[in-house]
């Protein structure tokens, strides 16, 4: 079994200057506005306002999932208690909806029955340093790092996505 250890403070720096996103995909996004637009225009059209708040909820939560979210999560990474391992890549392969996807080993060198999305196609055995924000077992938390360059591999940006948050 690998042993855990707390993050350094070059870790810690890197997590808090990375680029924030929001874990919905552009295509969801779309979706959403395709369910909000038809609700709109037909309220423009019928000049019956009736339920326009509803609208406005509904962008509201929206805000608060695209932005918020993420910099509440941003949060949590001040906390001293966050742990990582070292670990390595088992697979990686194309995805039909994110860049890339890998597989990792875990704690116990058993790979994690768990694809994380990753920006760039890892070789099999790269050395990787995995961050567990939210502990142990919450799997599709875990930030990955290069070993050797400490540039953060994770990444829930789509191949569809054209806007960079």
């Amino acid at each position: 079994m690998k042993k855990t250890r707390k993050i350094t403070e070059e870790e810690r720096n890197i997590l808090l200057n990375m680029q924030l996103r929001s874990k919905l995909s552009l295509l969801v996004l779309f979706y959403i506005f395709g369910l909000i637009l038809p609700f709109l225009t037909c309220m423009i059209i019928t000049l019956n306002f009736k339920f326009f708040y509803f609208l406005v909820i509904a962008l509201f939560l929206l805000f608060v999932i695209i932005f918020l979210i993420p910099k509440l999560e941003k949060n949590n990474y001040m906390q001293p208690d966050i742990e990582a391992f070292e670990s390595e890549v088992v697979s990686s392969k194309p995805h039909d909806l994110y860049y890339y996807v890998c597989e990792i080993n875990g704690l116990d060198n058993v790979f994690i029955d768990h694809r994380y999305p990753v920006n760039t196609r890892l070789q099999v055995g790269t050395e990787v340093i995995v961050i567990m924000v939210a502990g142990k077992k919450k799997y599709k938390d875990y930030i990955l790092l290069d070993k050797e360059t400490k540039k953060v591999l994770s990444d829930y940006r789509t191949r569809f996505d054209i806007i960079d948050c």
